[in-house]
């Protein structure tokens, strides 16, 4: 990729009274060639500039793989142990699809704590469920309930009804 200046881009710039700033670079794209630092500077390139006002630079979320439910991560993440919290007393709660998707893997976990039963998982729970009574009572019932399983302890059923308003698909997620 080649870098110019505004005055090798533009033509000459108008002759002024002032001393003239030393020009700057001038970033024709954003996208670099594979070419390297050395190799740009041995072709007589100037050097890269930030972006100016009005460019726009995107980036891309490379690993980030959290639903974000239109929250930010507070909001969200008390959002979360507050459905757990729901799912596991009431054994099925109706929400919609995306936050049942989302949940579905606390609620497992939480399972899977309880069936391990040590001193530091009933600790690691009573952080994330709201309810200290639930939390004794899922480690109680856990090992019976769901000892011959190794995982899976949810499911999703779609509901066929929608959301009154924003017409959002709706889902229940129950405990198996």
């Amino acid at each position: 990729m080649l870098t110019l200046t505004r005055q090798q881009a533009f033509g000459p710039a108008r002759a002024s009274a002032r001393t003239a700033a030393p020009p700057r670079p001038y970033v024709a794209s954003t996208v670099l060639s594979g070419a390297t630092l050395q190799q740009r500077r041995a072709e007589g390139a100037g050097a890269l500039a930030a972006p100016d006002a009005g460019m726009k630079v995107t980036m891309m979320r490379h690993g980030n793989r959290v639903k974000h439910l239109g929250r930010p991560a507070d909001q969200r993440k008390a959002l979360i142990r507050g459905l757990v919290t729901e799912v596991i007393r009431n054994g099925a709660i109706r929400t919609t699809k995306v936050k049942a998707k989302v949940i579905r893997k606390y609620v497992d976990k939480m399972i899977t704590l309880a069936k391990d039963g040590s001193l530091h998982a009933r600790r690691q729970a009573l952080g994330f469920i709201y309810d200290r009574e639930l939390v004794t009572n899922l480690f109680d019932a856990a090992a019976e309930r769901y000892g011959d399983r190794n995982g899976g302890y949810t499911r999703i059923k779609a509901d066929p009804k929608v959301r009154r308003g924003d017409a959002t698909e709706m889902a229940y997620i129950e405990l198996v």
